[in-house]
Protein backbone atom coordinates (compact mmCIF):
# COMPACT_ATOMS: atom_id res chain seq x y z
CA UNK A 1 0.00 0.00 0.00
CA UNK A 2 2.92 2.53 0.84
CA UNK A 3 4.68 1.89 -2.61
CA UNK A 4 1.08 2.09 -4.10
CA UNK A 5 0.91 5.51 -2.18
CA UNK A 6 4.55 6.76 -2.99
CA UNK A 7 3.66 5.73 -7.12
CA UNK A 8 0.70 7.62 -7.19
CA UNK A 9 2.06 10.25 -5.85
CA UNK A 10 4.99 10.55 -7.86
CA UNK A 11 2.64 10.74 -10.80
CA UNK A 12 0.71 13.66 -9.82
CA UNK A 13 4.20 15.61 -9.24
CA UNK A 14 4.39 14.39 -12.75
CA UNK A 15 0.91 15.52 -13.61
CA UNK A 16 0.32 18.53 -11.62
CA UNK A 17 3.26 20.88 -13.48
CA UNK A 18 2.03 19.64 -17.08
CA UNK A 19 -1.72 20.49 -15.70
CA UNK A 20 -0.34 24.29 -14.59
CA UNK A 21 1.64 24.85 -17.56
CA UNK A 22 -1.46 23.52 -19.64
CA UNK A 23 -3.81 26.35 -17.83
CA UNK A 24 -0.83 28.62 -17.68
CA UNK A 25 -0.85 28.51 -21.66
CA UNK A 26 -4.56 29.16 -21.60
CA UNK A 27 -4.60 32.21 -19.75
CA UNK A 28 -1.70 33.69 -21.73
CA UNK A 29 -3.59 32.79 -24.75
CA UNK A 30 -6.86 34.64 -23.75
CA UNK A 31 -4.96 37.48 -21.96
CA UNK A 32 -3.41 38.33 -25.85
CA UNK A 33 -6.76 37.55 -27.32
CA UNK A 34 -8.17 40.38 -24.98
CA UNK A 35 -5.31 42.73 -25.61
CA UNK A 36 -6.10 42.13 -29.13
CA UNK A 37 -9.63 42.98 -29.24
CA UNK A 38 -9.39 46.05 -27.23
CA UNK A 39 -6.61 47.35 -29.22
CA UNK A 40 -8.89 46.68 -32.31
CA UNK A 41 -11.51 48.60 -30.77
CA UNK A 42 -9.42 51.51 -29.75
CA UNK A 43 -8.09 51.90 -33.54
CA UNK A 44 -11.67 51.55 -34.93
CA UNK A 45 -12.46 54.35 -33.10
CA UNK A 46 -9.21 56.42 -33.74
CA UNK A 47 -8.52 55.73 -37.27
CA UNK A 48 -12.24 55.14 -38.29
CA UNK A 49 -12.03 51.31 -39.33
CA UNK A 50 -14.98 49.71 -40.69
CA UNK A 51 -16.75 46.73 -39.46
CA UNK A 52 -15.24 44.38 -41.74
CA UNK A 53 -11.55 45.81 -41.28
CA UNK A 54 -12.00 44.83 -37.10
CA UNK A 55 -13.48 41.45 -38.11
CA UNK A 56 -10.91 40.70 -40.40
CA UNK A 57 -8.12 42.05 -38.29
CA UNK A 58 -9.68 39.50 -35.46
CA UNK A 59 -9.33 36.22 -37.70
CA UNK A 60 -6.02 37.33 -38.17
CA UNK A 61 -5.29 37.93 -34.60
CA UNK A 62 -6.72 34.49 -33.70
CA UNK A 63 -5.06 32.39 -36.31
CA UNK A 64 -1.65 34.46 -35.26
CA UNK A 65 -2.62 33.55 -31.63
CA UNK A 66 -2.79 29.86 -32.29
CA UNK A 67 0.11 29.81 -34.75
CA UNK A 68 2.14 31.31 -32.10
CA UNK A 69 1.22 28.93 -29.38
CA UNK A 70 1.79 25.90 -31.42
CA UNK A 71 5.59 27.56 -32.16
CA UNK A 72 6.17 28.85 -28.67
CA UNK A 73 4.96 25.74 -26.24
CA UNK A 74 8.02 23.74 -27.89
CA UNK A 75 10.14 26.51 -26.12
CA UNK A 76 8.79 26.54 -22.62
CA UNK A 77 10.93 23.31 -22.06
CA UNK A 78 13.60 25.46 -22.27
CA UNK A 79 15.85 26.49 -18.76
CA UNK A 80 13.94 29.59 -16.78
CA UNK A 81 13.98 31.91 -17.01
CA UNK A 82 13.96 31.49 -20.93
CA UNK A 83 11.29 29.03 -20.77
CA UNK A 84 9.07 31.59 -19.63
CA UNK A 85 9.52 34.24 -21.53
CA UNK A 86 10.19 33.09 -25.36
CA UNK A 87 7.49 31.47 -25.53
CA UNK A 88 5.30 34.36 -24.35
CA UNK A 89 7.49 36.42 -26.99
CA UNK A 90 6.88 34.39 -29.75
CA UNK A 91 3.01 34.41 -29.56
CA UNK A 92 3.02 38.04 -29.14
CA UNK A 93 5.35 38.61 -32.21
CA UNK A 94 3.41 36.23 -34.41
CA UNK A 95 -0.28 37.17 -33.03
CA UNK A 96 1.13 40.87 -34.16
CA UNK A 97 2.21 39.57 -37.76
CA UNK A 98 -0.48 38.04 -38.78
CA UNK A 99 -2.98 41.01 -37.22
CA UNK A 100 -0.75 43.58 -39.39
CA UNK A 101 -0.98 41.13 -42.65
CA UNK A 102 -4.55 40.39 -42.19
CA UNK A 103 -5.89 44.87 -41.81
CA UNK A 104 -2.98 45.55 -44.73
CA UNK A 105 -5.28 42.70 -46.91
CA UNK A 106 -8.73 43.80 -45.28
CA UNK A 107 -9.63 46.22 -48.23
CA UNK A 108 -9.15 43.33 -50.85
CA UNK A 109 -11.02 40.60 -49.02
CA UNK A 110 -13.62 43.09 -48.26
CA UNK A 111 -13.91 43.47 -51.85
CA UNK A 112 -13.57 39.84 -52.50
CA UNK A 113 -16.31 39.00 -50.55
CA UNK A 114 -18.49 41.61 -51.28
CA UNK A 115 -18.31 40.94 -54.97
CA UNK A 116 -18.90 37.39 -53.69
CA UNK A 117 -22.16 38.09 -51.47
CA UNK A 118 -23.40 40.16 -54.48
CA UNK A 119 -22.94 37.20 -57.26
CA UNK A 120 -24.90 34.66 -54.90
CA UNK A 121 -27.51 37.06 -53.95
CA UNK A 122 -27.56 37.85 -57.66
CA UNK A 123 -27.99 33.63 -58.31
CA UNK A 124 -30.70 33.87 -55.69
CA UNK A 125 -32.56 36.32 -57.06
CA UNK A 126 -32.63 34.73 -60.26
CA UNK A 127 -33.95 31.53 -58.86
CA UNK A 128 -36.58 32.93 -57.35
CA UNK A 129 -39.51 33.99 -59.20
CA UNK A 130 -41.27 35.74 -56.81
CA UNK A 131 -38.32 38.34 -56.68
CA UNK A 132 -38.13 38.40 -60.38
CA UNK A 133 -41.18 39.39 -60.40
CA UNK A 134 -40.35 42.74 -57.59
CA UNK A 135 -40.59 46.06 -58.81
CA UNK A 136 -37.50 47.30 -59.60
CA UNK A 137 -35.98 50.24 -57.55
CA UNK A 138 -34.77 53.82 -58.68
CA UNK A 139 -32.91 55.89 -56.08
CA UNK A 140 -32.64 59.71 -56.68
CA UNK A 141 -29.97 61.55 -56.40
CA UNK A 142 -30.22 65.14 -55.02
CA UNK A 143 -28.91 66.21 -58.41
CA UNK A 144 -31.61 65.13 -60.40
CA UNK A 145 -34.31 66.67 -58.72
CA UNK A 146 -32.23 70.01 -58.75
CA UNK A 147 -32.28 69.51 -62.44
CA UNK A 148 -35.66 69.24 -62.56
CA UNK A 149 -35.88 67.39 -65.88
CA UNK A 150 -36.69 64.27 -64.26
CA UNK A 151 -39.98 65.33 -63.53
CA UNK A 152 -40.73 65.87 -67.21
CA UNK A 153 -39.16 62.14 -68.00
CA UNK A 154 -40.96 60.84 -65.58
CA UNK A 155 -44.48 61.54 -66.79
CA UNK A 156 -43.61 59.96 -70.27
CA UNK A 157 -43.75 57.27 -68.50
CA UNK A 158 -40.11 56.24 -69.57
CA UNK A 159 -39.37 54.88 -66.17
CA UNK A 160 -40.09 51.68 -65.18
CA UNK A 161 -39.74 51.26 -61.70
CA UNK A 162 -40.38 53.07 -58.12
CA UNK A 163 -38.08 55.98 -57.44
CA UNK A 164 -36.91 55.82 -54.23
CA UNK A 165 -36.30 59.09 -52.24
CA UNK A 166 -33.70 58.95 -49.32
CA UNK A 167 -34.29 61.55 -46.49
CA UNK A 168 -30.68 62.15 -46.45
CA UNK A 169 -31.32 63.57 -49.41
CA UNK A 170 -34.65 65.63 -48.86
CA UNK A 171 -32.02 67.01 -45.98
CA UNK A 172 -29.94 67.78 -48.29
CA UNK A 173 -31.76 69.68 -50.44
CA UNK A 174 -33.43 71.62 -47.50
CA UNK A 175 -29.76 73.15 -46.49
CA UNK A 176 -29.18 73.94 -49.90
CA UNK A 177 -32.52 75.73 -50.06
CA UNK A 178 -31.61 77.64 -46.57
CA UNK A 179 -28.44 78.76 -48.13
CA UNK A 180 -27.61 82.51 -48.00
CA UNK A 181 -26.54 82.45 -51.80
CA UNK A 182 -29.70 83.31 -53.95
CA UNK A 183 -28.58 80.90 -57.04
CA UNK A 184 -28.36 78.23 -54.15
CA UNK A 185 -31.44 78.70 -52.60
CA UNK A 186 -33.67 78.82 -55.70
CA UNK A 187 -32.11 75.70 -57.21
CA UNK A 188 -32.51 73.88 -53.75
CA UNK A 189 -36.36 75.12 -53.31
CA UNK A 190 -36.85 74.07 -57.29
CA UNK A 191 -35.75 70.58 -56.05
CA UNK A 192 -38.28 70.66 -53.01
CA UNK A 193 -40.95 71.52 -55.45
CA UNK A 194 -40.24 68.60 -58.28
CA UNK A 195 -40.00 66.13 -55.08
CA UNK A 196 -43.70 67.21 -54.09
CA UNK A 197 -45.50 67.26 -57.27
CA UNK A 198 -43.79 63.86 -58.11
CA UNK A 199 -45.15 62.48 -55.02
CA UNK A 200 -48.73 64.16 -55.88
CA UNK A 201 -48.60 62.60 -59.18
CA UNK A 202 -50.84 59.57 -58.84
CA UNK A 203 -49.36 57.82 -62.30
CA UNK A 204 -45.40 58.12 -60.67
CA UNK A 205 -44.83 55.77 -57.53
CA UNK A 206 -42.62 57.27 -55.17
CA UNK A 207 -41.39 56.27 -51.83
CA UNK A 208 -39.48 58.05 -48.82
CA UNK A 209 -37.00 55.97 -47.16
CA UNK A 210 -35.34 56.75 -43.40
CA UNK A 211 -32.50 54.21 -44.00
CA UNK A 212 -29.30 56.07 -43.50
CA UNK A 213 -26.06 55.12 -43.42
CA UNK A 214 -23.02 56.69 -41.12
CA UNK A 215 -20.76 58.01 -44.31
CA UNK A 216 -20.59 61.61 -44.25
CA UNK A 217 -20.85 62.25 -47.99
CA UNK A 218 -24.36 61.96 -49.19
CA UNK A 219 -22.54 60.59 -52.52
CA UNK A 220 -21.01 57.40 -50.74
CA UNK A 221 -24.35 57.18 -48.99
CA UNK A 222 -26.29 56.76 -52.15
CA UNK A 223 -23.61 54.10 -53.57
CA UNK A 224 -23.92 52.28 -50.41
CA UNK A 225 -28.05 51.91 -50.66
CA UNK A 226 -28.00 51.10 -54.13
CA UNK A 227 -25.79 48.51 -53.31
CA UNK A 228 -27.94 47.61 -50.07
CA UNK A 229 -31.55 47.35 -52.16
CA UNK A 230 -29.89 46.06 -55.67
CA UNK A 231 -31.37 49.66 -56.84
CA UNK A 232 -30.62 51.73 -59.92
CA UNK A 233 -29.41 55.03 -59.28
CA UNK A 234 -30.87 57.96 -61.25
CA UNK A 235 -28.52 61.21 -61.22
CA UNK A 236 -27.42 64.04 -63.30
CA UNK A 237 -23.97 64.63 -61.62
CA UNK A 238 -20.83 63.15 -63.56
CA UNK A 239 -18.64 61.96 -60.57
CA UNK A 240 -21.21 60.04 -59.03
CA UNK A 241 -21.70 58.27 -62.26
CA UNK A 242 -18.49 57.21 -62.34
CA UNK A 243 -18.12 55.96 -58.80
CA UNK A 244 -21.24 54.28 -58.93
CA UNK A 245 -19.96 52.74 -62.28
CA UNK A 246 -16.77 51.33 -60.72
CA UNK A 247 -18.93 50.38 -57.80
CA UNK A 248 -21.35 47.88 -59.93
CA UNK A 249 -24.40 50.26 -59.88
CA UNK A 250 -26.32 50.73 -62.82
CA UNK A 251 -26.82 54.69 -63.66
CA UNK A 252 -29.49 56.45 -65.24
CA UNK A 253 -27.99 59.80 -66.71
CA UNK A 254 -30.17 62.36 -67.16
CA UNK A 255 -27.57 63.99 -69.32
CA UNK A 256 -26.26 61.18 -71.09
CA UNK A 257 -30.30 60.55 -72.08
CA UNK A 258 -30.19 63.99 -72.94
CA UNK A 259 -27.04 64.03 -75.52
CA UNK A 260 -28.67 60.26 -76.70
CA UNK A 261 -32.00 61.90 -77.58
CA UNK A 262 -30.11 64.87 -79.70
CA UNK A 263 -31.02 65.28 -83.46
CA UNK A 264 -28.04 63.75 -85.25
CA UNK A 265 -26.42 66.46 -87.37
CA UNK A 266 -23.60 64.91 -90.18
CA UNK A 267 -20.80 67.42 -91.27
CA UNK A 268 -22.15 68.59 -95.28
CA UNK A 269 -25.38 69.07 -94.24
CA UNK A 270 -27.04 72.37 -94.16
CA UNK A 271 -28.32 74.54 -91.00
CA UNK A 272 -30.30 77.86 -89.85
CA UNK A 273 -28.32 78.96 -86.94
CA UNK A 274 -28.59 82.15 -85.49
CA UNK A 275 -25.41 83.98 -84.23
CA UNK A 276 -25.86 85.49 -80.86
CA UNK A 277 -22.50 86.27 -79.69
CA UNK A 278 -18.71 86.25 -80.75
CA UNK A 279 -16.93 83.51 -80.10
CA UNK A 280 -13.46 82.84 -77.99
CA UNK A 281 -11.56 82.67 -81.22
CA UNK A 282 -11.16 85.92 -83.16
CA UNK A 283 -13.71 86.52 -85.94
CA UNK A 284 -15.69 83.28 -84.45
CA UNK A 285 -19.68 83.24 -84.04
CA UNK A 286 -21.57 81.15 -81.43
CA UNK A 287 -25.32 80.08 -81.63
CA UNK A 288 -27.19 77.10 -80.39
CA UNK A 289 -29.44 74.09 -81.47
CA UNK A 290 -33.02 74.24 -79.85
CA UNK A 291 -31.94 71.49 -77.74
CA UNK A 292 -28.80 73.43 -76.32
CA UNK A 293 -26.20 72.34 -78.63
CA UNK A 294 -23.25 75.01 -79.43
CA UNK A 295 -23.00 75.83 -82.44
CA UNK A 296 -19.07 77.51 -83.75
CA UNK A 297 -19.65 79.76 -87.06
CA UNK A 298 -16.50 80.54 -88.34
CA UNK A 299 -15.77 83.56 -89.78
CA UNK A 300 -19.27 84.32 -87.77
CA UNK A 301 -18.18 87.24 -85.56
CA UNK A 302 -20.15 89.81 -88.24
CA UNK A 303 -23.41 87.99 -88.17
CA UNK A 304 -23.77 88.44 -84.59
CA UNK A 305 -27.76 88.83 -83.95
CA UNK A 306 -28.55 87.70 -87.72
CA UNK A 307 -30.16 84.09 -88.67
CA UNK A 308 -27.85 82.39 -91.42
CA UNK A 309 -27.23 79.52 -93.38
CA UNK A 310 -24.35 77.40 -92.55
CA UNK A 311 -22.89 74.14 -93.36
CA UNK A 312 -21.90 72.08 -91.08
CA UNK A 313 -17.96 71.21 -91.44
CA UNK A 314 -17.06 68.93 -88.37
CA UNK A 315 -18.09 67.76 -85.18
CA UNK A 316 -16.74 67.49 -81.83
CA UNK A 317 -18.33 65.14 -79.32
CA UNK A 318 -17.34 66.14 -75.50
CA UNK A 319 -17.79 64.75 -71.98
CA UNK A 320 -20.18 68.38 -72.01
CA UNK A 321 -21.80 67.16 -75.00
CA UNK A 322 -21.58 68.27 -78.84
CA UNK A 323 -20.10 70.65 -80.04
CA UNK A 324 -20.82 71.54 -84.08
CA UNK A 325 -18.64 73.63 -86.38
CA UNK A 326 -20.11 75.38 -89.34
CA UNK A 327 -19.55 77.84 -92.26
CA UNK A 328 -21.53 80.34 -93.55
CA UNK A 329 -23.03 80.03 -96.86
Amino acid sequence: MKALYFASAAEQNKVLPAVGSYLSDINVFIILLVIGIISLSILRRLLKFQSSYVIIGLVGLLIGLVLGDLLGSPLSQLARPWGLWVPIIVRIAVAAALLDFALSQAHSWTNFFGRLFSIVARRFEEEDPNQRLKEAEIIVDTSAFIDGRIEQLAETRFILGKLIIPRFVLDEMQKISDLGDDLKRARGRRGLDVISRLSKNPHIKTEIIETDFKERQADKKLVKLAKVRHAQLLTSDYNLNRVAEISGIEVLNINELANALKPIVLPGEMLKVKVVAAGKEKGQGVGYLPDGTMIVVEDGEKFVGKEIDSSVERIYQTVAGKMIFVKPR
